[in-house]
């Protein structure tokens, strides 16, 4: 997606993260003085509304790009499809920074000089718990997610949970729909298509089999996409 529809769903996602932490913290029932007690369920309550408002966020930005991407191939029209293939599994550094958020709150008493207590303790049990959560989602959410060739572009859809900055890098595979003139490059294999875009430094890289790979190589170049020879 192109960064003015990035910074739109960051912008949507972060209104939702900071209507969730009120409401998750009225029903909390944690107050400005009783995030600063150090009465344990007052940590727990605390740190609970956080993971939850992340998880918000994240949900609310899965929903958006999905709801984005079936808009803009609702406006194509009639198109054929030429293809679905399942992307390969997410990163562990395509989530880093989501553990990076959520690992702050645990380790900033430790940097203030405070010792292991208690109250980290519960802190860090709830931050791996929030970890083998996001991890069993994600690799729930990627097999949901997939690339559709089509006769007018190249469309990544599916259920993104990964957090999406306004910014130009971008995750391989990035959700959206790129039409032909999105795509600047490609590199064609045996049995594997790699495309370079424009705008997005995220690449698509198709596996398919190899009369699938001719096909879309063909449909490529119909629409006058470059063929690199080398890697970029």
């Amino acid at each position: 997606m192109s960064n003015s529809i990035k910074l739109i769903n960051f912008i949507i996602s972060l209104f939702v993260f900071l209507i969730g932490s009120v409401v998750l913290n009225l029903a909390f029932g944690i107050t400005p003085d009783a995030e600063i007690t150090t009465n344990l369920m007052s940590v727990m309550a605390s740190y609970l509304s956080i993971m939850l408002s992340t998880m918000l966020l994240l949900l609310s930005q899965c929903f958006f790009r999905l709801k984005y991407i079936q808009s803009k191939l609702k406006k194509l029209g009639h198109y054929n499809v030429i293809g679905e293939y399942h992307i390969s599994p997410f990163r562990m550094v395509d989530r880093f920074i989501i553990y990076v958020f959520m690992t702050l709150p645990v380790i900033l008493p430790f940097f203030q000089g405070e010792t292991l207590n208690k109250h980290n303790i519960v802190s860090i049990i709830l931050l791996f718990i929030f970890i083998i959560i996001t991890e069993i989602l994600f690799k729930f959410f990627n097999k949901t997610m997939k690339i559709v060739v089509t006769d007018k572009g190249i469309a990544v859809t599916g259920y993104d949970l990964r957090l999406d900055l306004p910014i130009s890098a971008n995750y391989p595979y990035p959700s959206g729909f790129y039409p032909f003139e999105r795509i600047e490059g490609f590199r064609c294999m045996k049995k594997q298509i790699i495309l370079y875009q424009t705008y997005d430094l995220g690449t698509i890289t198709i596996k398919a089999p190899e009369d699938d790979v001719k096909r879309i190589r063909g449909l490529l170049l119909q629409n006058l996409v470059p063929e690199s020879k080398l890697g970029k």
